[in-house]
């Protein structure tokens, strides 16, 4: 049977590309509109030049082009056949097709991601970056970022000088027993926190965290699957250690003594030391989260767990993201030096380096007193903000409890009588302000209510809207809390 070959007479240059560009165009539309039928031939190259006047250098290449795409199929000695299966059908009945009703598994980890917007007015846990000197960090950042050793691959542990500069402010302002090689520079404190999980414990292991507490670190528990316990850490102080089990076989104690979060307790000396005996006798590792220990506004801080024990037993971790700006991400983590490798092996296995050029600028940042002028600064400032918003939230409402006083950069205001305080904060969300439900710190019984406020922010004007909105709130329920 003769195979049919086509004319050019329907085939036109719409002028308006390059030649073969043209050409490509014009028949490829043909294929598609279905009055090319699938197995007839084109005519030769020859003849499309002919009729086309085009060169057939230009032919050539729109055919091969077409026959690349799927189009066309070259036959030796007759020119090019038209496919029977055209690809753009192909696609068409790849979308329209059924999709599987299964979905492959993925392992649900009993995680959630932060909404988006995250950012907003009296958030807690984060710095005033208002008040950050951004003009000298510009400077020092345009200080190294020529330097090609930046670029470089990274020390395992963190930048050499960084690691230098913070031995010598954490032996001098928390009385921590270490050296550059027992410092492991992170992707921030949370990253930290996940590495000590993954040291303490193997998978289905117990540890035990404070409730209320951190839910970022019960969530690198569960991410760790590492089975998790709480503590009642309501007092004054914040975990008490003479509730602490005995043969409870868990294999650490996640914990905040120095302001615990999110009620502001702080570990007295006395209740440290029989801490540190409790978890010698359990053979517990102890992980401190040193939170907000550079904010005390009545006293200096304690001296740290890691300090007392000599740096045997205890994982010390630290933020500079919080104290300095959030996006920098740059946290650590103080690690007796037996275990020092096996920390930053995790750490390569988790992120690889951590970027070497904020190290750099931050070593300098420290060494050059900077660092430690910005901390005077921001505690005096914050301590000025936290004042005024305890005597602003006592006045307007008496009948709450209000907690974390005393340092750091939240309060928590327990509002008893409510019950829903995530929609509460859902609705002041809704005004800019990125307040957090107690209820979402708490793991144990049925949680208290409240908010949890940051203070960073915290000027007049904000306060006053904020306290505005919530009696607007808890007006339209029946609370008990009108003030």
């Amino acid at each position: 049977m003769a195979v049919q070959r086509l004319s050019t007479d329907s085939l036109n240059l719409s002028g308006n590309a390059q030649l073969h560009q043209q050409l490509y165009v014009s028949l490829r539309q043909q294929l598609l509109s279905g009055h090319w039928p699938g197995g007839a031939l084109l005519p030769s190259e020859r003849q499309l030049a002919a009729d086309l006047q085009l060169s057939r250098s230009t032919v050539q290449q729109a055919l091969q082009q077409l026959v690349a795409e799927g189009y066309l199929a070259p036959q030796q000695g007759r020119g090019y056949m038209i496919v029977e299966a055209l690809p753009d059908g192909f696609f068409a009945a790849s979308s329209s097709a059924v999709l599987p009703t299964m979905p492959l598994p993925t392992q649900d980890y009993g995680l959630t991601a932060k909404a988006s917007g995250y950012s907003g007015y009296l958030q807690p846990g984060t710095a005033n970056v208002q008040q950050f000197p951004f003009r000298l960090w510009q400077q020092l950042l345009q200080r190294h970022a020529n330097r090609p050793a930046l670029c470089n691959m990274a020390d395992p542990l963190g930048y050499p000088l960084l690691r230098q500069a913070l031995t010598q402010y954490l032996r001098q302002s928390r009385q921590l027993v270490c050296d550059e090689n027992t410092i492991l520079i992170t992707a921030g404190a949370q990253q930290a926190l996940f590495i000590a999980a993954r040291l303490v414990a193997r998978s289905g292991q117990k540890v035990l965290m404070e409730s209320p507490g951190y839910p970022r670190l019960k969530q690198a528990l569960q991410l760790a699957e590492l089975q998790t316990s709480f503590i009642p850490a309501e007092s004054a102080s914040g975990l008490d250690p003479s509730s602490l089990p005995i043969n409870s076989q868990a294999k650490a104690l996640f914990l905040t003594p120095s302001h615990h979060y999110p009620c502001g307790g702080i570990m007295s000396l006395s209740q440290r030391l029989t801490l540190l005996n409790w978890a010698k006798n359990e053979q517990y590792w102890l992980v401190e989260d040193d939170y907000d220990s550079e904010f005390q506004y009545r006293h200096r801080p304690m001296a740290s767990l890691q300090g007392l024990a000599g740096g045997q037993g205890v994982m010390f971790v630290g933020s500079l993201s919080k104290t300095l700006f959030p996006a920098l991400r740059l946290g650590y983590l103080v690690l007796p030096p037996e275990i020092v490798g096996q920390a930053s092996a995790i750490q390569q296995a988790l992120h690889g380096d951590v970027p070497l050029l904020p190290q750099a600028v931050l070593a300098d940042f420290i060494n050059e007193g900077h660092f430690n002028r910005h901390l005077r600064k921001m505690r005096r400032l914050y301590q000025q903000q936290k004042q005024q918003a305890v005597a602003l939230l006592q006045q307007h409402f008496p009948a709450c409890s209000l907690l974390a006083k005393d340092a750091g950069l939240h309060l928590t205001l327990l509002l008893p009588a409510l019950t829903d305080d995530i929609t509460l904060c859902q609705q002041l969300n809704r005004h800019g302000f990125k307040l957090q439900p107690f209820s979402r710190y708490c793991f144990l019984n049925e949680p208290d209510r409240g908010l949890v406020i940051g203070i960073a922010d915290a000027d007049e004007s904000k306060l006053v809207q904020l306290i505005s909105l919530l009696k607007d709130a808890l007006l339209k329920v029946d609370t008990g809390l009108r003030p």
